[in-house]
C-alpha cells in the first residue's frame, strides 16, 4: 500500500526539475506486462521502490491501484504518453476500469501535478459504479483484454519509435562522415551481389570531400601513398556504379585525356560500410569550370585545354581494335565543364563516364560489354541541361541510328565547352593589350539565362530561336584564319545534328589553328577586315552591336 509514501524523498528531486517537464511516481508490480519506462527518464529517488520518473511526451502522470476485498494495492505508477482532458486533474481521483477477477478491480487516475500519482485522493465508496457488488452498470469483463492489448500496442509503438531513431541514427552518423546514407541491401536476384565482390582496401585514406551530388560524393584521398580520388556511391546508386565501373574497365580504355581508373573497392571514411567506390586518377587543380573561374589563359594554353579536349572525346567515340583488344565506340552524354578536370600540364581529361553508353559498332562487342539502353527513354537520357543538344532537348534524336546521334549531340556539348575556354583568353579579347582583360566566367548562355535556366527556357532559346553563345567580334582577328575561330564552332554546335563536325574533324581543326603565329596576333589586313570593336565587346553584346548573331 502506497498511503503512507513519504513525499519529502522526492522534494530534492523536484526541486531541480525543470518547470516544463512533469515529474511522477514511478512503479510496477511483479508480473505487470508491459513497461512505461520508455516514456521518460528514471531518476534515483532512494535505495528501493518507489521511484522516480521525469515525463518527456506528456505533463501527465496515472495510477492503476487493484481493490481485492476492501484493500487496495498499486499495480502501475509513472508518466502517460500524451495529455488527455483528465490530465487537467490535480490529485489523483480514482474511476473504476476494469473486472480482472470476480472480486478485484481496477482502478485508474490521471492527474496534472508533480507527484500526484503518489496516492489516490480517496476510493470510491462501496456500490459505487464499477466497484464489486454493486447494483449499477459493471464494466464488461473484456475490458481488462482491452487494458493488455493497449499496452501492448503502446510497447510495440515503442519499439517501433526506436528502430526509427536507430536509423536516423546511423543515417545521421554517415552523413557526418561524408559518405552515401546506408540503405537496405539490394534484393535478392536484383543483380550480382556488388559486396562480396569487391575488396576492401584498409590503406585507403579519404581526406577532403571535393563534390557532392545526389547519390555520390568525391573525395580527396590516398592509396599506398598516391593522392587519388575517391567517388563513393550510395546503395541507391549501385546500379550506376556497376555501370560506370564496366566502362571503365573496358580493355584499351586508357587515354591520356580520360580520367584513369585503378580499383573498385567498398567501405566509407568512417566504421559504417557505406557503398561501393571507385578510386581514380586525381587531379587536384580541380574541374574545368572551377579553372576558368579562377585563371585566364594565353592563346597556347587555351589551345592545349581545347585540343586535349577533342582529343578525349575523339578517342571515346571511336571504334577500333588495338594489340587484339577491342574497344567500343563510347558516347560520353554528360560532357560539361564540371565534369572536365585539367591535368598538371594543363591539359585537359574527361571524366564521370556515370551516364556513357558502348555505341553499336561495325563489330559485335564482346559479351563483357556493358548492358545497351532500353527503349528510347533510355537513349535519350543526358546529363546537365546546360549542355543538352537541341535534338535531346526536343525529344527529336535520331533514334534509328542513335550511335551517330549520340555522337553527333556529343560534338555540340564539346562546342559550349570550346567556347567557355576561348572566353577566358585575354588574346582574342582585343588588339591593344591595354584592353585584354576578359570579363568574369560565365558557363554557355549563363549571359542569356541566367546560372539556372529552366529546361522551357532552354528549349527557347537553343531550339526555337536558334541562338549560341556570343562570339566576340575580336576573335576573327587572331589567327592567320580570321573566320576559323567561328567556322568552327557554328560547325560543332549547328542546329542540324548532320552537319557538325565529327570529333577527329574538331582535333583536326584546331590543330591547324593551334599552330605558331606568323608575324604579331592581329595582321595589318584584320584592321579593315573586322568590324569595329562595341564597348565592353567581350560581353554580350547589346543589338546594336555588330557582330551580334542569332542563328
Amino acid at each position: 500500500m502506497l498511503g503512507t509514501l513519504g513525499l519529502w524523498i522526492l522534494l530534492p528531486i523536484a526541486v531541480q526539475a525543470p518547470p516544463s517537464r512533469r515529474t511522477c511516481v514511478f512503479f510496477e508490480a511483479p508480473g505487470v506486462r508491459g513497461s512505461t519506462k520508455t516514456l521518460g527518464k528514471l531518476l534515483d529517488a532512494g535505495p528501493g521502490p518507489p521511484r522516480v520518473i521525469r515525463c518527456l511526451y506528456s505533463r501527465c502522470c496515472f495510477g492503476i491501484w487493484n481493490l481485492t476485498q476492501h484493500q487496495a494495492q498499486v499495480e502501475m505508477q509513472g508518466c502517460r504518453d500524451s495529455d488527455e482532458p483528465d490530465c487537467e486533474a490535480p490529485h489523483c481521483e480514482l474511476s473504476p476500469r476494469a473486472h480482472p477477477g470476480p472480486r478485484s478491480t481496477l482502478f485508474t487516475c490521471s492527474c496534472g501535478t508533480d507527484f500526484c500519482n503518489a496516492n489516490y485522493s480517496h476510493l470510491p465508496p462501496p456500490g459505487s459504479p464499477g466497484t464489486p457488488g454493486s447494483q449499477g452498470p459493471q464494466a464488461v469483463p473484456g475490458e481488462s483484454i482491452w487494458m493488455v492489448l493497449v499496452l501492448l500496442g503502446l510497447f510495440l509503438l515503442l519499439l517501433l519509435l526506436g528502430s526509427i531513431i536507430l536509423a536516423l541514427l546511423q543515417r545521421k552518423a554517415c552523413r557526418v562522415q561524408g559518405g552515401p546514407e546506408p540503405e537496405p541491401e539490394p534484393e535478392p536476384g536484383s543483380g550480382r551481389d556488388w559486396s562480396a565482390e569487391l575488396p576492401e582496401l584498409p590503406e585507403l585514406c579519404f581526406s577532403q570531400v571535393i563534390w557532392e551530388g545526389g547519390h555520390t560524393v568525391v573525395w580527396a584521398g590516398q592509396l599506398q601513398g598516391k593522392l587519388v580520388a575517391i567517388k563513393a556511391f550510395s546503395l541507391r546508386a549501385v546500379a550506376q556504379f556497376q555501370a560506370e565501373r564496366a566502362l571503365y574497365e573496358l580493355p584499351s580504355l586508357q587515354h591520356d585525356h580520360i580520367v584513369r581508373f585503378i580499383t573498385a573497392s567498398r567501405g566509407g571514411p568512417g566504421p559504417l560500410p557505406c557503398g561501393p567506390l571507385l578510386v581514380l586518377e586525381l587531379h587536384p587543380k580541380g574541374s574545368l569550370c572551377h579553372y576558368l573561374t579562377q585563371h585566364t589563359s594565353d592563346w597556347g594554353s587555351s589551345m592545349r585545354m581545347a585540343l586535349s579536349l577533342a582529343r578525349g572525346l575523339a578517342f571515346l567515340h571511336e571504334e577500333r581494335w588495338q594489340d587484339g583488344q577491342y574497344k567500343p565506340g563510347i558516347a560520353h552524354r554528360d560532357l560539361s565543364s564540371q565534369n572536365v578536370l585539367i591535368r598538371e600540364d594543363g591539359s585537359c581529361a574527361i571524366g564521370d563516364l556515370g551516364l556513357a553508353l558502348v555505341l553499336p559498332g561495325l563489330t559485335q562487342p564482346p559479351t563483357w560489354a556493358p548492358t545497351q539502353p532500353r527503349g528510347p527513354a533510355a537513349i535519350m537520357e543526358a546529363g546537365t541541361q546546360r549542355y543538352m543538344a537541341p535534338e535531346l532537348l526536343d525529344k527529336t534524336l535520331d533514334l534509328q541510328d542513335w550511335g551517330t546521334a549520340l555522337r553527333q549531340a556529343d560534338v555540340y556539348s564539346l562546342a559550349l565547352l570550346l567556347w567557355e575556354i576561348l572566353s577566358r583568353c585575354p588574346d582574342l579579347c582585343a588588339p591593344s593589350p591595354l584592353l585584354s582583360i576578359p570579363p568574369p566566367f560565365q558557363l554557355a548562355y549563363e549571359a542569356e539565362l541566367g546560372s539556372t535556366p529552366t529546361t522551357c527556357e532552354l528549349w527557347t532559346l537553343a531550339v526555337e530561336e536558334r541562338r549560341r553563345p556570343y562570339i566576340p567580334s575580336t576573335w576573327h582577328c587572331f589567327t592567320t584564319d580570321p573566320g576559323g575561330l567561328r567556322e568552327l564552332l557554328e560547325d560543332c554546335w549547328d542546329a542540324d545534328p548532320e552537319a557538325r563536325l565529327t570529333a577527329e574533324c574538331v582535333q583536326q581543326r584546331l590543330a591547324a589553328l593551334a599552330r605558331p603565329q606568323e608575324a604579331r596576333s592581329f595582321p595589318e589586313s584584320c584592321t579593315h577586315d573586322c568590324p569595329p570593336l562595341c564597348p565592353e565587346d567581350c560581353l554580350s553584346p547589346p543589338p546594336h552591336c555588330p557582330g551580334a548573331r542569332s542563328p
